[in-house]
């Protein structure tokens, strides 16, 4: 997925009618939810284009964002979906030790297992910290706070590219000594990213480890 866009598609948040706090969590406004229709007017195209909406029609619901960007995430890195990816790779050549990118995978295992106090948490400083985009942070807010969201499979699919594209290059934190595996929330991970379908699936480094 390109810079430009991830930049097309957060526009469209713009539409959804947000009740959002200082800190970059909002939820959906009182009698809607993900699949309420909105209206939209694709002034320069950007939903016919990007092949969300058909030739004609003026609603837009968050339901159709999530699947858009279900489609480009499937080969996206996270320098993509930072506000300044040149801040967030300054960052990571620093030599500081941060390990940013794991509070994304963090929020998203925690979002998968129905942690939402933790979520919102990672969420926040995802925010703060490794520089997540305003909207799109925005978007996952409402998607944690939406109850029907733990058992929804576009919403799950979601979770699961998150956790992908930001996996950790050590995986021995996620181990559960006590119960002989992995812990409740990384298992869960690894049977989302069974119900997904990705051009390299085969290669994470994830895959490959479970499978040894």
């Amino acid at each position: 997925m390109s810079f430009g866009i991830f930049k097309e598609i957060e526009r469209l948040v713009e539409y959804i009618p947000i009740e959002s706090h200082a800190e970059g969590i909002g939820k959906l406004e009182e009698n809607t939810n993900i699949d309420t229709q909105f209206y939209f007017k694709d002034l320069d195209g950007i939903a016919v284009r990007l092949g969300v909406l058909e030739m004609g029609k003026n609603t837009i619901s968050l339901r159709d964002i999530v699947k858009l960007l279900n489609k480009f995430l499937i080969d996206a890195k996270i320098d993509e979906i930072v506000e300044s990816p040149r801040r967030y790779r300054q960052l990571q050549s620093s030599g500081s030790g941060l390990p940013l990118k794991n509070l994304l995978f963090d929020f998203s295992l925690s979002a998968l297992n129905g942690d939402y106090l933790d979520a919102k948490l990672y969420l926040t400083h995802s925010f703060y910290l490794l520089g997540l985009r305003r909207r799109f942070v925005l978007l996952l807010s409402i998607l944690i706070n939406e109850p029907v969201s733990i058992n929804d499979t576009d919403v799950r699919k979601l979770f699961t590219y998150l956790a992908l594209i930001s996996e950790p290059n050590n995986v021995d934190v996620h181990f559960d000594m006590d119960n002989n595996g992995f812990s409740n929330r990384y298992s869960i991970y690894l049977q989302e990213l069974q119900k997904v379908t990705l051009p390299d699936i085969n290669n994470s480094p994830l895959i490959n480890l479970r499978n040894q």
